[in-house]
């Protein structure tokens, strides 16, 4: 049986102090300062917080006081500054802490950048892990400051679910987006925790997904995980977010009947850990020790409560809230992050670049078809698969296709509905495609015209988009005047970046193509290398190839 619970209003049971502390706040934010500066010393265990905030926010024993930067997930944010103004001044000394409130996805963005905060407070260790993954370098400082589950929230006497699958199969369902949110991508999470723990059937979690991503391009119009809960409250449906969010919500709309529930398996947790990120100081370490230290005692417990928040330890809260919660976690989270990636394939439109070989060996016929007759015939194909909302290129490739180049854009990569006078961009690749046998002759100019297209569609890259690179080629790379294999790999590992990605998928056709490169090609750029033996087989072959990314 699902665990269902309305909330109250904890801001009435508020402590005393805690209401000063937010008043504090409020002054702040009328005078319009955009980060809040409190500065420290050094780092010891005080346990309770004084009360003297006003003297902590100001407190200062050093001319040119050191500033660690905290970025802070937006929803906890402004307890965090409560929390750092109540510091006592005895604590205050050589280093200032400048906090700013940030999605974590930005912060993400930032430290692949280069202008990583020295500390950072994500609302799940999910996203540590990912820079971690990329070879970004993070030190934690704490596990956990604060916790709040994941819920879905709903209109009064809606039927409670009783599996996260029942989520995700929800009429109506507002659930954000799972590839930039760690709120959003729990339901998924919790799903396949469920299944592993029971030894259920994965692959339903990965059907039930597929409509939940066809509707992704709404759900990205929403505007957080407020705004869901605004739009359940208006139109009805269900709304997936945080206890600590809904609480905040209700604080803010007296009025709403809306209630918030969780399966009796449990929910995925948000766990607010903090990571040293930017330049590595004893500075940041020490303040973000003495940070940790006060969030977590009695009184900053106290503070994130009433705007909230649970403890580290899940524990719930001692009014409102859903209750006691078990925390979910896969057994096995490789599954999670391969469903992940097949729903981002599914969320997201295509914007790819046609790279298509027109050397002279295109036009090798066999079994009564030409190598490029055939090509036409997938391209045409393909370019009528993609929906109005894709965006698709074409370029031309063997050896001085003109102005000193290997390649030429036939096509500029635009959406296929676009329009130029009374003619749109399908109907424009149409035509090319089916022009391109006219311009077959010359060598294979391989390795330049690659490096040109991938930093074509870096260069251009939409992040609402699956950006990549779609090759197809019959030959090995003779032209005597190109980069080297090596050179083409080398620069493809130094100028990718993981922020920006852009998958090559290479298409050999027939024994004459050099496999080999275009499989390593692929692997370097996180794509995949397919092979078509015979002309007739193209069609096939390439229609497979990006059927995956035309969505």
């Amino acid at each position: 049986m699902s665990s269902r619970h309305g909330y109250g209003a904890p801001p009435a049971s508020m402590p005393r102090s805690v209401q000063v502390l937010i008043g504090l706040l409020a002054v702040v934010a009328v005078g319009g300062t955009a980060a809040f500066a409190v500065t420290f010393k050094s780092v010891r265990d005080k346990g309770e917080l004084g009360a003297s905030a006003v003297t902590a926010a100001t407190a200062t024993s050093c001319e040119n006081p050191e500033t660690v930067t905290v970025a802070a997930d937006p929803s906890i944010a402004s307890g965090l500054e409560a929390v750092a103004a109540a510091i006592p001044a005895t604590e205050l000394g050589c280093s200032s802490l400048s906090v700013t409130p940030q999605d974590p996805v930005l912060t993400v963005a930032a430290i692949a950048d280069g202008s990583a905060p020295a500390l950072w407070i994500p609302d799940s260790s999910e996203w540590l892990d990912k820079v971690s993954a990329s070879g970004q370098e993070i030190r934690r400082i704490s596990n956990s400051v604060a916790s709040t589950p994941v819920v879905t929230v709903s209109a009064p006497g809606s039927e409670a679910p009783a599996v996260w699958t029942d989520v995700l199969g929800a009429p109506a369902l507002h659930i954000g987006d799972p590839l930039t949110s760690a709120v959003s991508s729990a339901p998924i999470v919790a799903a396949f925790a469920e299944a592993q723990s029971r030894g259920g059937d994965l692959t339903s979690i990965s059907a039930a997904l597929v409509p939940v991503a066809q509707a992704q391009y709404g759900n990205l119009k929403e505007t957080g995980s407020t705004g869901r809960i605004q739009t359940v409250d208006a139109d009805g449906g269900t709304a997936v977010t945080t206890e600590q969010t809904f609480e905040a919500y209700l604080a803010a709309h007296a009025d709403s009947r809306l209630t918030a529930s969780v399966p009796s398996s449990g929910s995925v947790f948000m766990d607010y850990p903090m990571a040293g990120v930017g330049a590595d100081s004893a500075a940041a370490v020490d303040a973000g020790k003495l940070l940790a230290a006060a969030l977590t005692s009695d009184t900053g417990r106290s503070v994130l409560a009433g705007l909230g928040f649970r403890g580290a330890d899940q524990a719930p809260p001692v009014a409102g809230g859903v209750g006691k919660v078990g925390s979910l976690v896969p057994s096995d989270p490789t599954v999670v992050t391969k469903a992940l990636a097949r729903y981002e394939i599914l969320s997201r439109p295509s914007r790819a670049l046609a790279v298509v070989d027109v050397s002279g060996s295109m036009d090798y016929m066999q079994d009564g078809v030409t190598r490029m007759a055939a090509t036409a015939q997938a391209g045409d194909i393909a370019i009528r698969m993609f929906p109005a909302n894709a965006q698709l290129g074409l370029w031309a490739f063997s050896i001085d296709l003109g102005e000193g180049t290997d390649y030429r854009e036939l096509e500029p990569v635009a959406r296929m509905d676009a329009t130029e006078g009374d003619t749109d961009h399908r109907s424009k690749l149409l035509s090319r495609i089916d022009s391109l046998s006219s311009i077959v002759g010359g060598g294979t100019g391989l390795y330049d015209s690659v490096l040109a297209a991938y930093r074509s569609m870096q260069q251009t890259y939409d992040p609402a988009s699956i950006n990549s690179v779609i090759l197809l080629t019959d030959g090995a790379n003779d032209d005597p005047s190109s980069i080297s294999l090596q050179e083409l790999l080398d620069t493809l590992t130094r100028e990718q970046d993981p922020t920006r990605p852009v998958p090559i998928i290479t298409i050999g056709v027939t024994d004459d193509a050099d496999t080999d490169v275009l499989e390593q090609i692929s692997a370097l750029t996180g794509g995949n290398s397919h092979f078509a033996p015979t002309p007739a087989d193209i069609p096939k072959v390439f229609v497979g190839a990006i059927s995956g990314r035309a969505g």
